[in-house]
């Protein structure tokens, strides 16, 4: 499917729906038939269906949500105790600069609404460009009363609510079952003007977890946070007020996240899908012990629930919300990136660098299928209006790029959708305008002035496939495709739109763009296969998993810790695997070290360790301090990380299996413990390992100057294939880890690699 029919396709939200089953009947009569048309309004409404069913209370309004033929539902509505209009005070959320509140004034009731007025005020410095640093929100919060009249469609039924409203507002309830086990809410306010907030409300049990969410670094189950969707550029520890620990990301606090998905899977049974691009909250029980909440700054609420199962609810959730689609089996090899330092690099002297590069590559013989030259240019002295970190010369480029694939070694290049204002595709209005429909030029990372591409623009998307094109021509196989997190809300868009609902949105036609341009370039071209990696995305119907290729998780910083080094990589992967996001690939030794120091040899070991038995095994660089290459250590570090690098080439076989086997069944190859291991608690508490498949236990050493490793196995028998040591589950143990071992276990009487 070429851009201009994926996009009608993702702006209409025109998803394919099974047949459902709709009876209008009080609970104690339930009718097996469907029909259209209308019906006075019953006490009980029932839309089922084929493994789904949505049961209303009309007087006064309440939503359950079950499965299949279970009788009692799996998430509910809190009760309509009809509460009384309630007024919001002048509320910050987020907390400058640009934490979410932990605890709210929303009102907890079904279907609520804010009548009122809304500011959303983000960072404009280079570094945070378009990361949230203040909400200010006020006015009076209304909810759902009763049903008032209800009709009959062939796919459910549409609702009209009664309302608190002293106006006489109402709202609109459409409520159908979708891809057969899903069943959509679609709420707008009648009328709408005035509304800036919509929300809803639910039971949670005791112990309820969320998992889920995106790449968050801060949790595997999210019970008792409250969490932003917004992506968000890069969030740095130890920064803000005087003493600010390592351990909090500046400056949206532990849960921010470049790549953020408004979804998750409930312990009780359930998977839930926001389906708005705008700002929103998720209140997972931070505000009350049994109750969470959704809420959009929108005046509209669009939600999925996939009652089931947590494996088939993820099947569910991820069939519509999109699955990466598993890459070329040269895309799982290792990799090596020659990056560009922000400061001191300079033409010659990254010239030199990637000729060593080739030189130790073939020294050392380092099993690789893939070397990314970050400085990349496209040799004309503008780089075809592209703001480009360009270091070498486009004859040594050249000239690399044909020693590489002379060794069999896939060149990657580099790209990103800042524009020069003032260029070629600036003046041909291929970017994004203000209020007044002149380029909106803001500043990148550096300082520069840059204008953002508008993929809403099916000429943008145009000249976009065409550069790629070049790329691609130029003997590149593929690429990184950064940023993304920039848009601003007083930014304006060629499909009309502004920049608060296009600020998470942006990312998913970045990706669209980018994976129709690849397909149609391997189409014309049979033999090439073609790969990227991207760090920003967001969810959606589909969302941009729908489109990536894999996912480098942003600018991890040169450390241990849990707010974005070493230590944060196991649940940030994790949280977006169950999302459909499955081609997790860290910079291996970290990436920022603005305010950490330069990664030593056992960070850069250990962190090579984690990385060796997930999706990408990529060997990046940072940003302050250069590239981490093995042999910038010592022969023992380059002899590590040769046998780390044949470990995995060895499992690229069974992780390509696990993510074709995901593609359809949505179960990612790298796994949680509570995924693999359903009703163990021990299991679900694990933060740290993983199951790389159903064979595989992956627990890696991400503790500073550990020697052991504090490992739970869950039931069954287990072996390390390199010392034999055999443990039988469900227990913990310590196991021997030298700095040179990865612990990893097969199950007994397997060989997966």
């Amino acid at each position: 499917m070429h851009y201009k029919s994926r996009l009608k396709h993702h702006s209409q939200n025109s998803y394919r729906l099974r047949s459902g089953c709709l009876a209008l009947i009080p609970v104690a009569a339930l009718l097996a038939s469907c029909g259209s048309g209308s019906a006075p309004v019953a006490n009980r409404i029932a839309v089922h269906g084929n493994g789904a069913a949505a049961i209303i209370t009309a007087n006064p309004f309440r939503l359950q949500i079950r499965s299949g033929a279970e009788e009692s539902p799996v998430l509910s509505e809190v009760a309509n105790t009809e509460p009384a209009p309630s007024r919001l005070p002048r509320t910050t959320d987020p907390i400058p600069p640009g934490i979410p509140a932990q605890h709210s004034a929303q009102l907890y009731a079904p279907l609520s609404f804010l009548v009122g007025s809304e500011t959303i005020t983000q960072k404009s410095n280079p570094i945070w460009l378009g990361d949230l640093k203040q909400g200010v929100e006020s006015g009076i919060q209304y909810s759902a009363r009763k049903v008032i009249a209800e009709r009959q469609t062939r796919r459910g039924v549409i609702l009209t609510l009664s309302t608190n409203d002293p106006s006489g507002r109402t709202l609109r309830v459409d409520i159908r079952p979708a891809n057969g086990n899903l069943i959509h809410v679609s709420v707008t306010p009648q009328p709408a003007a005035g509304v800036v907030m919509m929300s809803d409300s639910f039971d949670s049990p005791p112990g309820e977890a969320f998992y889920g969410f995106g790449g968050r670094h801060n949790a595997l189950n999210q019970h008792g946070n409250a969490l932003v969707n917004w992506v968000s550029e890069e969030n740095v520890p130890g920064l803000g007020q005087p003493g600010t620990p390592s351990g909090v990301l500046y400056p949206n606090g532990p849960t921010a996240a470049y790549y953020p998905q408004a979804q998750f899977i409930s312990s009780a049974g359930y998977g839930f899908l926001l389906d708005q691009p705008q700002l929103s909250w998720f209140r997972m029980d931070s505000d009350h012990a049994s109750e969470w909440s959704v809420a959009v700054s929108a005046a509209s609420l669009n939600y999925y629930v996939a009652p089931d199962t947590p494996a088939r609810a993820i099947a569910d959730i991820t069939a519509i919300s999109g699955r990466q689609p598993a890459p070329p089996s040269w895309g799982l090899g290792p990799m090596l990136d020659r990056e560009v330092k922000n400061f001191g690099d300079t033409s010659t002297l990254y010239d030199a660098q990637m000729e060593q590069d080739i030189a130790n590559i073939k020294r050392y013989h380092l099993p690789l299928t893939a070397y990314r030259i970050e400085g990349f240019g496209f040799g004309t002295p503008n780089d075809n209006g592209f703001i480009l970190p360009t270091r070498g010369t486009f004859a040594a480029q050249q000239h690399v790029v044909s020693q590489l694939l002379a060794l069999g070694i896939h060149p990657l290049a580099y790209i990103r959708p800042w524009v020069a204002p003032g260029s070629a595709p600036d003046r041909e209005g291929l970017t994004v305008k203000n209020a007044s429909g002149k380029t909106y030029v803001t500043t990148g990372t550096l300082g520069q002035k840059i204008a953002l591409l508008d993929f809403t623009n099916p000429a943008a998307v145009r000249w976009w496939g065409a550069e790629l094109d070049k790329i691609f021509n130029m003997g590149f196989d593929g690429f990184e495709q950064d940023f993304g997190e920039e848009v601003m809300v007083g930014m304006h868009f060629y499909n009309g739109q502004a920049g608060a609902t296009m600020h998470n949105e942006y990312d998913v036609l970045y990706m669209l763009a980018t994976r129709d341009a690849m397909e149609a370039y391997e189409h014309s071209h049979p033999g090439r296969t073609l790969w990227f990696d991207n760090r920003a995305g967001f969810s959606g119907t589909p969302g941009s998993a729908a489109y990536e290729a894999a996912n480098f998780p942003g600018d991890e910083a040169t450390n241990w810790g849990q707010a974005s080094g070493l230590a944060s990589l196991t649940e940030d992967m994790l949280s977006r695997a169950i999302g459909g996001a499955y081609g997790y690939g860290t910079d291996i030794g970290g990436y920022s070290s603005y305010t950490t120091p330069c990664t030593t040899k056992r960070l850069f070991l250990r962190w090579a360790e984690w990385a060796v038995l997930s999706p990408v095994f990529r060997l990046h660089g940072a940003g302050g301090c250069g590239l981490h290459t093995p042999w910038s250590y010592d022969l023992q570090t380059v002899q590590v990380y040769d046998a780390l690098s044949s470990l995995h080439e060895a499992a690229a076989p069974l992780i390509l299996k696990l993510w074709q086997e995901a593609d359809k069944t949505g179960i990612p190859p790298t796994r949680p413990l509570w995924l693999e291991f359903p009703g163990d608690p021990q299991a679900a508490a694990q933060t740290e390992e993983w199951a790389l498949g159903e064979d595989v236990l992956v627990a890696p050493v991400v503790t500073e100057g550990a020697t052991s490793a504090s490992v739970y196995f869950p039931v069954g028998c287990w072996q390390d294939p390199q010392t034999g040591l055999t443990e039988t589950g469900p227990k913990n143990a310590i196991v021997s880890a030298p700095l040179t071992n990865l612990p990893y276990f097969f199950r007994c009487g397997t060989h997966p690699f």
